[in-house]
């Protein structure tokens, strides 16, 4: 089955690393979601995104899908769809930086994505 994980082209990329890894050692394919609101899209800023991310994913011998998404809804309600339309069993998703107190505070948006989501997250730390 399916991982899906998404993308924000800029950042960092450890969901992306972790990701790709998993589907290695597991021989599953990947569907990465690159997602924009509409406010912000240009096409060729996409379309280059999209091969950036098709050369990187075609050296890892993985099977792979990117899925772009536009529109203004929440990326946890783009990555639930996106698991649901491809039945994926697992969605990887970044952490943000520990904060100095040692507290781990999850983000609206992964709470939002664990309560909604039909498949197991798994959270990885920025590095």
């Amino acid at each position: 089955m399916p991982v899906v994980v998404p993308v924000t082209p800029g950042a960092r990329d450890d969901a992306l690393v972790a990701a790709i890894d998993l589907c290695q050692r597991q021989e599953r394919p990947l569907v990465v979601l690159l997602r924009r609101p509409v406010s912000e899209f240009d096409q060729e800023t996409v379309d280059a995104e999209i091969d950036d991310l098709t050369e990187r994913l075609e050296r890892t011998d993985i099977a792979f899908s990117i899925e772009v998404r536009l529109g203004e809804e929440d990326l946890a309600t783009h990555i639930a769809n996106v698991v649901t339309q491809t039945k994926a069993s697992l969605v990887v998703v970044s952490l943000a930086k520990r904060p100095v107190n040692g507290r781990l505070r999850l983000g609206s948006q992964i709470q939002k994505l664990l309560l909604e989501s039909q498949c197991a997250v798994l959270v990885v730390p920025e590095r």
